[in-house]
């Protein structure tokens, strides 16, 4: 459900934003009212063929935070809620605001402390990120184009699974989890994604799981692929160094896993930017 924690015609709840991530709510009256709208649209998807207009059909939470000095008005808003992408403020049209805001498709709402965005329990999924300064007396409209701060690691294992397997994991080596405004991918550490394997057929199995980069350039990671028995016992296990990762860029290993041959890397992408395609 969507929370508010303004949005009153006559009066403004500004939210100071204190060390531990809570919210203090303010009665302090908006003098000089203005209301300002926030159309929120991912990663440039007006230049793309297919008319996505909304960043509902891309991520599950969006997350807004409007900081005038000491004070930060949160408005969350999940895609369960009709306005789900716009957000509308009445602000004080005398002063300037930051605006910053994450989309994402974790389980509740990220939170932000001194301009790092957390995720629920360090969770990283598809997210996205906006921020920019403005002053309501000169601008009452934000089209706000959002730009990706994740890449994707997709495996494509294209032998069937074992009928023993009844999970597989991704463990990543040290990445960053949470997002610095000012500079990029922080918080570091180990972390598993883990998908449960219920079918056994001769399809294939496939795997994405996402990695905060920290900066817009490619950076190396380990990535080990586990899959397990319903006893924990392992059943096959492959690790792959220097895996090339950049935010808005989807990089791809395809071939067998449960058989031992030759793996081909590539890099592909629908709506997301290109790498060249490398086979070893």
């Amino acid at each position: 459900m969507k929370k508010y924690y303004y949005l009153l015609p006559a009066a403004l709840m500004l939210a100071g934003c204190s060390a531990n991530d809570g919210e203090q709510i303010n009665d302090e009256p908006v003098k000089n009212e203005k209301a300002v709208t926030m159309t929120f649209t991912p990663y440039g998807m007006e230049a793309m063929t297919r008319g996505v207009t909304s960043i509902s059909s891309v991520v599950t939470h969006l997350d807004v935070w409007i900081v005038d000095g000491d004070n930060t008005t949160a408005i969350h808003q999940s895609n369960s809620d009709a306005d789900f992408g716009t957000v509308t403020a009445v602000l004080d049209k005398t002063k300037t605001y930051t605006l910053y805001a994450v989309g994402h498709k974790a389980s509740g709402e990220a939170t932000l402390t001194d301009g790092i965005v957390a995720f629920p329990d360090d969770k990283v999924t598809h997210a996205m990120v906006y921020s920019t300064t403005f002053s309501p007396g000169t601008t009452t409209e934000l089209s706000c184009t959002m730009s990706r701060i994740v890449g994707n690691f997709r495996l494509e294992v294209t032998d069937a699974a074992p009928a023993e397997v009844t999970r597989m994991e991704i463990h990543i080596g040290q990445s960053p989890t949470r997002w610095d405004f000012a500079n990029g991918g922080c918080n570091e550490m180990d972390r598993t994604a883990t998908f449960p394997i219920s079918s056994h057929t001769a399809g294939s199995v496939t795997l994405s799981t996402f990695i905060i980069a920290q900066n817009d350039a490619a950076a190396n990671y380990t990535m080990t692929v586990t899959a397990y028995d319903a006893q924990d016992n392992v059943v096959q296990t492959r690790t792959f160094a220097d895996v090339p990762v950049r935010n808005n860029y989807r990089t791809t290993y395809r071939g067998t896993f449960f058989i031992d041959t030759d793996m081909t890397m590539t890099f592909s992408v629908a709506d997301w930017e290109n790498f060249d395609v490398v086979t070893f």
